[in-house]
């Protein structure tokens, strides 16, 4: 796979699409292309099975101009090119604070914990255990990371942005507001720094996680999964027991729900359990009717890239929440 997707990572490249060539972007061509192969099977079982459905073409369902083109939708492109113009001036410091901080654990172990002889682990066991335990604390930290951002309303001002789209696609994943985007990446350096550094220590051995295109396996085979699925129209489901355990599209699609009973549900990125023992999980349910959005006297003021940057300032220093 790496010597294939070598030449069509320098094609895209040369391009100009950088996001498009790189498998730590949820929108890599590969992810994209796993995506339709899941919205297709999903046409041909389920959606074109009714009878008012039958006249609908596969790229018509998958491409509507109502949802591609909305205004809604052109912010998220546009927030995506914002904040990754705001990486390209962090990504020096962003790759270096990641070694920093895993250097600054291994030091505050090494200040406070006497014992110097690492454990004794095959170094296979110890790369299956790190990314276990990596995309375990990892998947947990971005689930209070979200759902702080919705309970703590200086917090929430900031994450309405991206509740307030209106339509969902998989652009809308970057549909964040820059103050967020640099706590995402905070939270990034913390959890590596805190985990690396931890394993590092305890074990003092070079560390390799299990891997496909040099991204954490359980990442890739997330992504590759339908990941993009989840900031669509597609309500794929996983059936309620194994909605019990991990997200599925339309559970996603709930979260984003602008019916008040839906709201603070289905924090989860990954993993559906963190949720269950939170008490914010919701099942998903077939033939299931989401509009998308935020409260409607709320969601007159995210009309504008302007707007969905300068108002939550602006409610900071408001009275309400």
């Amino acid at each position: 796979m790496e010597f294939w997707n070598n030449y069509i990572v320098v094609f895209l490249d040369s391009m100009g699409l950088t996001a498009v060539a790189a498998a730590k972007y949820r929108i890599f061509y590969i992810y994209i292309l796993s995506s339709v192969i899941i919205a297709f099977l999903y046409f041909r079982l389920i959606f074109i099975q009714k009878k008012s459905n039958k006249k609908l073409s596969f790229l018509r369902y998958i491409l509507p101009k109502s949802i591609w083109l909305h205004r809604s939708a052109v912010i998220d492109y546009q927030l995506f090119v914002l904040n990754n113009l705001l990486k390209v001036l962090l990504i020096a410091p962003y790759f270096m604070a990641h070694l920093t901080a895993a250097y600054l654990v291994t030091s505050a172990w090494e200040y406070f914990w006497t014992y110097q002889d690492a454990l004794s682990l095959n170094s296979n066991y110890i790369n299956l255990l790190y990314s276990v335990v990596f995309i375990l604390l990892s998947d947990f930290s971005r689930f209070l990371f979200h759902y702080c951002f919705h309970k703590i309303p200086i917090l929430w001002q900031f994450h309405k942005v991206h509740h307030s789209a209106e339509v969902l696609t998989p652009m809308t994943l970057y549909r964040v507001h820059p103050f967020e985007y640099i706590c995402l990446k905070m939270r990034s350096v913390i959890v590596f720094g805190a985990i690396t550094g931890s394993f590092y220590f305890w074990f003092r051995a070079g560390l390799q996680p299990i891997s496909i295109l040099k991204i954490h396996a359980a990442i890739f085979i997330f992504n590759l999964l339908g990941a993009n699925l989840r900031h669509s129209h597609i309500p794929i489901r996983f059936g309620k027991y194994f909605e019990r355990i991990f997200i599925s599209p339309a559970q996603h699609q709930i979260h984003h729900s602008n019916d008040s009973i839906h709201f603070d549900k289905n924090f989860g990125s990954i993993f559906a359990f963190w949720d269950g023992l939170f008490g914010t999980l919701e099942i998903s349910q077939q033939e299931q009717k989401i509009r998308f959005g935020i409260e409607a006297q709320e969601q007159k003021k995210y009309k504008t890239l302007s707007d969905n940057i300068l108002k939550p300032i602006l409610g900071l220093f408001s009275n309400k929440p």
